[in-house]
């Protein structure tokens, strides 16, 4: 008996099965026979359920909206990441101390609409992030600072003793200065975004951390040199150099002992990742790390602005680079024949910073292409103790000789030179201690032992007859002010003041006090005080005629 085989499909007839399978949402249609036959199916006791017309609608449309989703989804993500940009930026801008800004900015913002706000403070901050943006500052400085000049009796305003004009700032509110270090301070750093939080270093070996808004301080990052509790000498922990990081998380610490040390500023307790030291038989949390490979003190440091890359120099002549990111060392910069006195990074479009040294040379390291570009000021310019980079392009030095120059990346000599900027000792010029300069701005500020902290406008245009250094005011500031640092907007400025440099010991003032100074530069009752002043010198005008 033959045996009846089953005929196999054709290919093309199984290729139609699959395509029939793979159809979405295939719609079936039963007529009323058929649902009859069905009914009669579930009725005898079968398990199939079968769904009418109204769900497979309702299937379908919940696919379709699922689908529309995944569209709307995609098409509208750049949309939706856009405003969601767009309502940080408003949120940022609302706390004006996070994000520095021109009053002038501010009193234009005021008088546009919603879409035009919008559109200029995109636009700044897109210029912000490319290092394009100046911000106009100089101008209000000098204003509020003639202003508080009109508040000081005439008498000791019209004097040159220094001593006594810093003391009648001090009654008046407009400095600050506040007490916790025994020896000379020596270095300050600020967390540059907020203004709030600042840092002071001296050489008594002392750490301390200070709230700028209300004065004071808020805790002791290491205590001072304690002979009884310390293994090692006094001068060997002197603190040289710091520097804060733009998140306000990380403090860099360099001093005598060769090595740099990175603070967690925000940790409170110990971690597995931080290590803890003892000083004067206590705990010291939020040590980070400690770099060490320098051979001799480390006398600067700096973070390039906007990211965590951090570089030291020091007396070995070396500068050495980290990524803090990864707590990492990354490489070792060489061309100074002297010790490194300065170090100053900008950095927002170029990986570059910038050095000084004893050897009379500024240099430009050139990361990417692993070069760097030599500075002289001629054979009667000395060398630079200071150095800050205002712009990318633009940087000034303080040299021993007085002089201040301005300089710009693509020229080796100085655009600008002012000699003998805070005057003379006696018959020769008094040298610049230290520099600090509001970044992407014109406003500058310098320090020196002669009693006053100067201020500078630094004019950077695209010809050379806009470039200039112009004095636009000084603020008596008694003793040696080794280091600066400039708040956001100029609206102030903290100080190191001493009565010794800040690298030795070979000059002092003995009737200065050793201080973390909060200078008020400008600020919101600038013009309420210029005008109480002005009754109050009317009355007393009045009062001599009577």
């Amino acid at each position: 008996m033959p045996i009846a085989r089953r005929k196999r499909p054709s290919a093309s007839q199984s290729k139609a099965a699959i395509k029939s399978l793979k159809k979405p949402n295939t719609r079936i249609d039963f007529s009323l026979d058929d649902l009859d036959v069905e009914n009669k199916k579930g009725d005898a006791g079968g398990d199939d359920v079968i769904e009418s017309e109204d769900d497979f609608e309702d299937e379908e449309s919940s696919k379709q909206e699922s689908s529309e989703n995944e569209k709307e989804t995609a098409d509208a993500k750049k949309i939706r990441m856009a405003r969601e940009y767009l309502n940080k930026m408003e949120q940022i801008d609302e706390d004006s101390s996070d994000v520095p800004s021109s009053s002038d900015d501010e009193d234009d913002d005021a008088s546009m609409n919603h879409d035009d706000l919008i559109s200029k403070r995109l636009e700044r901050h897109r210029l912000k992030q490319q290092g394009m943006y100046e911000r106009i500052v100089a101008s209000k400085v000098q204003q509020s600072v003639e202003g508080r000049w009109t508040t000081i009796d005439p008498d000791i305003s019209n004097s040159d003793d220094a001593k006594s004009q810093s003391a009648a700032w001090a009654d008046r509110g407009h400095i600050k200065l506040l007490r916790g270090h025994d020896l000379t301070t020596t270095c300050v750093a600020l967390h540059s975004p907020s203004g709030s939080v600042g840092y002071s270093g001296s050489k008594d070996n002392s750490i301390l951390m200070w709230d700028i808004e209300h004065e004071k301080r808020i805790s002791t990052i290491i205590p001072r040199w304690n002979p009884n509790t310390c293994d090692y000498t006094r001068n060997s922990g002197e603190v040289l150099a710091m520097a804060a990081s733009d998140d306000g998380r990380y403090l860099a610490v360099g001093g005598r002992d060769s090595t740099v040390k990175i603070f967690d500023v925000r940790q409170k307790q110990a971690t597995a990742r931080a290590t803890v030291g003892i000083s004067d038989g206590k705990e010291i949390r939020g040590i980070v790390t400690t770099f060490e490979g320098h051979k001799g003190p480390v006398t600067a440091l700096a973070f390039r602005s906007q990211s965590l890359q951090l570089f030291s120099g020091s007396n070995d002549r070396c500068i050495r680079h980290y990524n803090l990111n990864e707590m990492a060392y990354v490489e070792t910069l060489y061309g100074h024949q002297a010790a490194v006195t300065g170090i100053s990074c900008h950095g927002i479009r170029h990986e570059m910073p910038y050095s000084v040294a004893r050897d009379r040379t500024a240099r430009a390291w050139k990361l990417a292409e692993e070069t760097h570009m030599i500075y002289r000021g001629g054979s009667k310019i000395s060398n630079a103790d200071c150095i800050s980079a205002i712009k990318d392009d633009y940087f000034l030095t303080g040299h021993e000789d007085g002089v201040l120059s301005l300089w710009i990346k693509d020229k080796k000599r100085p655009i600008v030179s002012i000699p003998s900027a805070h005057g003379f000792h006696s018959t020769l010029p008094r040298g610049i201690v230290s520099c600090a300069s509001l970044g992407g701005s014109d406003f500058a500020a310098t320090g020196s032992s002669d009693g006053f902290l100067r201020l500078w406008k630094v004019s950077t245009g695209e010809r050379s007859s806009d470039r200039g250094l112009d004095s636009i005011g000084k603020i008596p500031l008694f003793g040696y002010i080794n280091d600066l640092a400039i708040g956001p907007k100029g609206r102030f400025c903290i100080a190191a003041v001493g009565q010794e440099p800040r690298l030795g010991r070979w000059d002092r003032i003995p009737l200065s006090k050793n201080r973390f100074a909060i200078v008020q530069l400008r600020n919101d009752d600038d013009q309420q005080q210029m005008d109480a002043s002005a009754e109050e010198k009317l009355q007393s005008d009045e009062n001599n005629d009577d």
